[in-house]
């Protein structure tokens, strides 16, 4: 068992977990409820809500990676940067350095870098057999880096924060908005506010989805960066 939390627990999971356990209960007394939730109490509570918030944002981190990366954002974006990148029609690399990569990736694991496509494959079949062949020579390119710089750690660590921020700001603004069109059509007195939190909460999705793209991107970026330095070395020495 863990003795203590470290610190990327501390940042990914009970952070986000706290705030989102805190805006909920904001957001429900706008509507006139209450959560059985003491941000104000002795050791014995904060020591339930410490525990509560570690949960919820372990919760939160499933959400984010099971529904909100598989289900939205692979989605959106076509693939992962690292998977993307390599593709033949891909722009982001400039072709003299992804010929590079993908021969040193080559020369470096005795692997082909092309999938293995069927006579006849449609343009969809072919687009995801490259896109797993991909994902497999990064994942080679990631595990030869290893601990050889902390930078692809520090990178996929944030990208997870942001990605469980992301499905969190979500979350507060569907719930924000219900709330909203709840005090609407009950005529309450706390339209103005929740309004405010909706927009609020609006924005806060639009940044962290920005910051979770970019740090993904990142992440893609220092992994081949470092291991085309790694393996370029081995090979003049």
């Amino acid at each position: 068992m863990i003795p203590r939390f470290d610190l990327y627990d501390f940042i990914a999971n009970l952070i986000p977990g706290l705030v989102f356990l805190w805006c909920v209960q904001v957001l429900v007394r706008l509507m006139g409820w209450h959560l059985p939730l003491d941000f104000s109490g002795g050791l014995a509570e904060t020591s339930i809500l410490v525990a509560l918030s570690y949960i919820v944002g372990l919760l939160l981190q499933g959400v984010s990676q099971g529904l909100v990366e598989k289900h939205l954002l692979i989605r959106v974006w076509k693939g992962f940067p690292s998977e993307r990148w390599l593709l033949p029609d891909d722009e982001h690399f400039s072709t003299d350095y992804k010929k590079r990569l993908l021969s040193l990736i080559a020369m470096r694991f005795k692997v082909t870098t092309e999938p293995d496509l069927p006579p006849n494959c449609s343009p969809n079949r072919e687009q995801a057999l490259r896109l797993k062949k991909n994902r497999e020579l990064f994942s080679l390119c990631y595990h030869d880096v290893g601990n050889s710089n902390p930078r692809p750690l520090i990178l996929n660590a944030h990208y997870g924060l942001f990605r469980c921020l992301l499905t969190m700001f979500a979350l507060l603004a569907l719930l924000s908005l219900i709330g909203l069109v709840f005090a609407l059509l009950t005529r309450k007195s706390q339209v103005m506010a929740l309004g405010v939190w909706t927009c609020l909460f609006l924005i806060s999705t639009a940044i962290t989805y920005a910051r979770c793209k970019k740090r993904a991107e990142d992440f893609a970026q220092s992994v081949f960066d470092l291991f085309m330095v790694n393996a370029t070395s081995k090979i003049t020495n």
